[in-house]
């Protein structure tokens, strides 16, 4: 990246009269249009995997950030205790709310048992999908434990921004221009 585009990124949506230097880039609790970007399935360093979906707000204010998603299917913790069925379950819920937002139709085949060979074919499953928008909700709860750091909840629903299919001019042929004030950002 070059010093132009770290300052450009730097600076979109941040108002130097009355923002922090230190401005948190978390986007706040709210409704989004957002993007579906990369979906992939990291290892970190601890061992802890899981898929992760990458939303991107298209519009408003907090245009151009994004939030990472990371929903675990794990069943069993790192100290081999069972993960409480209605986390696994709403995580399950998660991936499929997303996919629905999106177009895609969740199938049996993309949960198998082995947690790894999942997050691959959900990877694989969702690559088609990437690009699509759909709304994003952000509530958060109180954190017990770290009451600075609450906890994100999201849910989804469908995108607010209509396209329209090109309609086919006097000659029969389908007009794509697309012109800026069309864009959603």
């Amino acid at each position: 990246m070059s010093l132009l585009d770290a300052y450009k990124k730097a600076t979109t949506n941040w108002n130097a009269k009355e923002d922090k230097v230190n401005q948190s880039q978390v986007i706040p609790t709210g409704t989004y249009e957002v993007m579906l970007g990369k979906v992939d399935h990291p290892v970190y360093k601890s061992g802890w995997d899981c898929l992760r979906f990458d939303m991107q707000v298209i519009v408003g204010k907090y245009a151009s950030r994004h939030e990472q998603i990371r929903v675990s299917l794990a069943t069993k913790t790192t100290k081999g205790n069972a993960v409480p069925e209605f986390v696994v379950s709403r995580n399950i819920r998660t991936i499929a709310k997303i996919g629905e937002m999106v177009g895609l139709e969740m199938k049996p085949d993309y949960f198998p048992d082995n947690e790894t060979d999942a997050y691959e074919k959900l990877v694989t499953a969702f690559k088609p999908y990437e690009g699509k928008t759909l709304q994003m909700i952000i509530t958060e709860t109180p954190n017990k434990k770290d009451p600075d750091n609450p906890y994100r909840n999201y849910d989804f629903s469908e995108s607010r921004i209509n396209v329209e299919e090109p309609k086919p001019t006097e000659n029969g042929e389908t007009d794509t221009t697309i012109e800026d004030g069309d864009l959603p950002f």
